[in-house]
């Protein structure tokens, strides 16, 4: 009995449950290094974990000789050795330390790095091996089976790759003749087309086809072979897509599709047995592994080869980076009512990373170079198959996240890829990271005591959603053959691995869920089309994308609703404003109108959506994939196991799948699979084998669309929301027009007043400035400006100020009597004229009037219209 009580605890229960199934994680992550052998030593020989404890510490003890031998060359040796250093200055532990000393391979007795890291990742790579069998003859379903072959129990059997894909027949079960009434599954960890083509050959125990010619055809003189057939460039290498070396390596995919395949070469076959299925689906990642694998395919991709002339290109002309900050949920109402004049910080997007440990603590170095070297070991098998097969030939297929599979012309989409809605929602969020240090939350009292929101916000992973393949051939009707890859660097899958949750599946199985190998296939397909749809809560790290894609386009829709509210404010505000104008103003007019005349947070609010409605067609399109190829791999199995033989095509059952009768469906859960073309049974048998099989089958095509219906409705939500916010922009747009009218309607008033202001300035400067007068001026020149008189009048050679007489001069008195009338008279024309409109008005009339009887009596005009009308 294992004894937990010393374990490590989260919080919420010990940090590897308490199942005895975690020995292992127990025995490595919690037990002093001085206690390991005497708790192994308790162990029964016969028990598994036991050996499993000790193939994993091989494993180790494997890695460690590796990166020993491969000194500084590597960034793993580099850590390795930066830890053993920083481990010989450690006091505590030095005595242990011996213990970690190991025989330092001499890297010239070694094989070259091809060989070595090929030998290690077939050695280190597991292949899952799952039988099904009648115990006995009178069995009438094909139950789970142990096969003494292997090591541990149905369906956790497992061989290494070295095993599965070598020519010996003793040992390669793949190789071994399927005894009858038995079912055999083989899955490989990676779309690796060298490991497919290798286990085919051996699975028809022939010699691996060479089919990199330029016809991909056998040799004149040599037979084609059932290898050769199965893979003939219609069913295999021409459903690649990306096969360039121009291209990125994020591009190669298999086309998705499902054939029924014929291996004689000698006649075609009229029911070929063989299938073959590539279909895509939905997984995940989290983010920084993502990027390590990036960075990895980087270095070992085709842009090592790269031209010095687009390396130019690259280094002269710089990538210009988004400065667009996304607007988060915090503040932002205080963000859209926020003035416009105050300048807003030019704020990138940052990617949240672990920066180096610069600590001057020795403890804190050891443990940074602890997780260090444990991540690479954990990651050094999946860097050494993207070094050996990325660029192989045929290559291997990695793993694409949701925008490489759509937007495959990008050579760069690691910017796209954190700005999926899945890392927003499961990133820690900027602001909680950035206030973890000053938060108001900790109690004073406790100096080590942590925020909940501040420690839940900083242990949150960013993850992003990748778009993975199902490769799979239902062979001879017995054996099926798989390969997916495996989320990076892990060497123990997690609750989400599709693999994992196919064996424990298969595990929870009733005893009659598996009747035929197309049984098993149904299973395998469903369990790859439902990882994101499976709405139980997970165990692990696995985000849920539903929910978070609800969780944003609710966010989106709760700001727009803001945004509305805020926006019928405003223009209630300013046309309040603007009605009322003697009232004071408190600056509530500007505000307002800077908030109307704004688009920023609307204009965010609105890409955000078309990103979020973007990721969701994107993932339609997977989903309509794998609708497509499961709908034509259920025609292909229904015309496989249909009762009605020896008939050909034409005479099998064409019923529709949809049609299928009511009394026969049985009311049992979803995809209990029931079916056994290999096995013989009597026609009633067969008969309802047949009904419950394709009852299944059209279940798990309902049960896909039922998943495209799910994510059709959260596009629907996200436009629904998209469409408000281009209306809220109309409003904007013709609120600002109805600003922009009412700004100009006083801009005019304004005009016309300071218009009014001149005209009155140079009627005054016209009568009131003087001109230039004589001293012996005559009086017709002094009227010209008869108010300068007021100013002039006593500049005048007249009698009453010279005191002389003469005959060209005048008294006052009739002085005045030409002044003050005329000035009065032409004042006040001056002033009507200027300020009068129906003065100006009748004016205007009478000039029309008599200009008009004027035109129309003058010779010319009489004699135009005599000619004219007659």
């Amino acid at each position: 009995m294992v004894d937990y009580t010393t374990c490590q605890n989260s919080g919420k229960g010990l940090v590897h449950g308490e199942s005895p199934d975690d020995v292992v994680l127990h025995y490595f992550g919690c037990l002093k290094f001085s206690e390991r052998a005497d708790f192994l030593a308790e162990l029964d020989e016969t028990n598994k974990l036991k050996l499993r404890i000790r193939e994993e510490t091989k494993r180790i003890e494997k890695l460690r000789d590796i990166f020993e031998a491969e000194g500084p060359r590597t960034s793993s040796g580099k850590v390795l050795d930066s830890f053993k250093k920083t481990l010989s200055h450690w006091s505590g532990i030095k005595r242990s330390y011996t213990h970690l000393e190991g025989a330092i391979p001499d890297p010239g007795t070694l094989d070259g790095p091809e060989e070595r890291a090929k030998e290690w990742i077939l050695d280190d790579m597991r292949a899952n091996v799952i039988y099904f069998k009648k115990h006995h003859e009178d069995d009438d379903n094909p139950g789970p089976y142990d096969h003494p072959a292997f090591v541990d129990n149905f369906p956790n059997q497992k061989i290494s790759l070295k095993q599965l894909l070598s020519s010996d027949k003793e040992k390669n079960p793949l190789m071994w003749p399927c005894e009858p009434n038995m079912i055999r599954y083989f899955h490989l960890p990676a779309n690796n087309m060298e490991w497919i083509e290798e286990a085919m050959a051996r699975f028809y125990n022939e010699e691996i086809p060479d089919l990199n010619g330029p016809y991909r055809k056998a040799r004149r003189g040599h037979p084609e072979s059932k290898t050769r057939m199965l893979f003939r460039p219609q069913y295999w290498r021409g459903l690649q897509h990306g096969d360039r070396v121009d291209l990125p390596t994020h591009t190669r995919h298999m086309r998705p599709r499902c054939y029924r395949i014929s291996t004689n070469h000698q006649s075609t076959e009229t029911r070929p047995k063989n299938l073959a299925l590539f279909m895509p689906y939905l997984h995940w990642e989290t983010d920084r592994r993502r990027a390590r694998a990036a960075n990895i395919i980087g270095k070992y991709g085709p842009n090592r080869w790269s031209p010095m002339v687009e390396v130019v290109e690259e280094v002269r002309i710089p990538v210009i980076k988004s400065t667009i900050d996304r607007t988060t949920s915090d503040g932002f109402l205080e963000h859209i009512t926020a003035r416009t004049e105050i300048p807003r910080p030019n704020s990138a997007t940052h990617k949240i990373t672990h920066k180096t440990f610069q600590g001057q603590k020795l403890l804190g170095r050891l443990l940074f170079l602890a997780a260090a070297l444990y991540e690479a070991m954990d990651a050094y098998t999946d860097e050494k198959i993207i070094e050996r097969y990325l660029m192989g030939r045929p290559p291997l297929h990695p793993r694409r996240t949701l925008d490489q599979s759509y937007y495959w012309t990008l050579k760069d989409t690691s910017r796209r890829d954190r700005d999926q809605v899945v890392y927003r929602e499961t990133a820690p969020s900027p602001k909680l990271v950035k206030a973890h240090h000053s938060c108001t939350k900790k109690d004073p009292t406790e100096k080590d005591k942590t925020c909940d929101q501040c420690l839940e916000n900083v242990r949150k992973t960013p993850r992003v959603v990748m778009v993975d393949q199902l490769w799979m051939w239902v062979l001879d009707e017995n054996t099926i053959i798989t390969c997916f890859p495996k989320r990076w660097g892990k060497n123990k899958p997690d609750e989400s691995a599709v693999q994992k949750c196919i064996r424990t599946r298969l595990r929870e199985a009733r005893i009659d869920e598996v009747r035929s190998v197309h049984d098993l296939a149904l299973i395998i397909i469903d369990q790859c089309s439902r990882v994101f749809f499976d709405r139980t809560q997970p165990t692990d790290m696995q985000p849920q994308v539903m929910d978070a894609f609800a969780n944003a386009i609710g966010r989106v829709t709760h700001k727009q609703t803001i945004s509305f509210e805020h926006f019928w404010e405003c223009t209630r505000m300013a046309s309040k404003r603007y009605n009322d104008r003697e009232e004071p103003d408190n600056g509530t007019s500007e505000k307002s109108q800077n908030v109307l005349l704004d688009i920023n947070p609307e204009g965010e609010l609105l890409r955000e959506i078309r990103d979020i409605i973007d990721e969701l067609f994107i993932m339609m399109q997977i989903k309509t994939q794998e609708q497509n190829v499961i709908s034509t791999f259920v025609k292909h199995i229904k015309r496989l196991i249909s009762p009605i033989r020896g008939g050909g095509e034409n005479s099998i059952d064409n019923r529709s799948e949809h049609s299928l009768p009511g009394n026969r469906r049985p009311a049992r859960p979803s995809l209990s699979f029931r079916n056994a073309p290999a096995i013989q049974f009597d026609h009633e048998s067969e008969t309802e084998d047949y009904d419950l099989t394709m009852t299944c089958a059209v279940e798990l095509l309902e049960s896909t669309e039922n998943q495209l219906l799910e994510l059709s409705y959260l596009k629907e939500a996200a436009e629904n929301a998209s469409l408000a916010l281009k209306d809220l922009l109309d409003l904007k747009q013709q609120q600002a027009g109805v600003v922009e009218a009412r700004e100009a309607v006083k801009q005019g008033e304004e005009t016309l007043k300071q218009g009014r202001a001149i005209m009155l300035f140079t009627i005054v400067t016209i009568v009131f400035v003087s001109p230039a007068y004589h001293v012996h001026a005559p009086l017709t020149n002094i009227t010209k400006l008869p108010l300068s008189f007021f100013t002039g009048v006593f500049g005048m050679n007249a009698t009453n100020l010279t005191g002389t007489d003469g005959p060209n001069l005048w008294q006052w008195g009739d002085i005045f009597v030409f002044m003050i009338p005329i000035s009065v008279l032409v004042t006040t024309i001056s002033l009507l004229l200027a300020f009068s409109k129906l003065i100006r008005a009748l004016l205007s009339f009478a000039f029309h009037i008599s200009w008009t009887w004027l035109i129309t009596h003058t010779p010319a005009y009489v004699s135009w219209r005599e000619t004219t009308f007659t």
